[in-house]
């Protein structure tokens, strides 16, 4: 398995680019990130140029301002959005890019509908981009409550309705633990239609090891499914973010 870090919540007494090095420095086979340039503060060609300097890939990285634009808006704007995301994406060397389904707008399930439609128009620009979107789901419990998205089983509904290689769902281990549990059916199940992962321990979302998740099973049963992209760390340390790092590799990598 390839393993990627989110470095947004880890290493934050360094610099954007220099988290970029110590994760490679560590161990990491990977970085990925949120949008830290939507504020004009970070350059994505220096992210893109870091990486490639250090020897590390860029995972995986969200649509531009992706809580402002989501995927549920009318389509004129997401497809703008996206067609700007593909560009920063360019820059960074980055190939998958994490959408946000939007806030639970209705009693009925219609935003699936609307969802489905907008991905399907989606698709045709990512195709023809070479690239992958990633609509995530999220647990509504703690996190994110009135989030639409919070199971699995909806997210591969949209993703199967669709139909196109280039619109997966993000499954988040973290998220998905504390909405259904079941994570090793449901991936083993779907692992045609995954097209990242995340992780954190549950509860809390710190360190893999200091969870209730037995993540160690989870990576080998889609490794044994055939899932051959990354499986992300995005988490908040709880102590020394150096041996933090160390350890849940060790602990992931055995």
């Amino acid at each position: 398995m390839k393993f990627s870090l989110c470095i947004e919540p880890i290493f934050e007494d360094l610099c954007f680019y220099d988290r970029i090095r110590k994760a490679k420095e560590l161990g990491c086979d990977a970085i990925e990130m949120w949008d830290p340039w939507a504020g004009g503060e970070i350059d994505p060609k220096k992210i893109g140029d870091t990486a490639a300097q250090v020897g590390i890939d860029v995972a995986a990285c969200c649509l531009n301002q992706a809580w402002t634009y989501r995927m549920n808006f009318p389509w004129p704007v997401v497809k703008a959005n996206v067609e700007k995301s593909i560009e920063i994406a360019k820059a960074i060397g980055c190939k998958t890019m994490i959408g946000l389904s939007g806030e639970l707008e209705c009693k009925t399930d219609s935003q699936k509908i609307l969802l489905v439609e907008n991905l399907k128009r989606t698709a045709e620009i990512a195709e023809k981009a070479g690239v992958t979107i990633v609509l995530e789901a999220l647990n509504s419990l703690y996190d994110h409550k009135g989030y639409y998205l919070d199971s699995s089983y909806v997210g591969f509904e949209i993703v199967k309705a669709v139909q196109s290689p280039s619109i997966k769902l993000l499954f988040d281990c973290y998220h998905m633990q504390l909405m259904e549990g079941n994570l090793v059916n449901n991936i083993t199940t779907n692992i045609d239609y995954i097209g990242h992962f995340h992780s954190a321990g549950v509860p809390g979302r710190h360190e893999l090891h200091l969870g209730e998740t037995n993540y160690p099973m989870v990576i080998k049963a889609a490794e044994d499914a055939g899932y051959d992209r990354y499986f992300g760390f995005e988490y908040w340390p709880t102590y020394d973010n150096e041996k933090s790092l160390t350890d849940v590799l060790n602990y992931v990598r055995g």
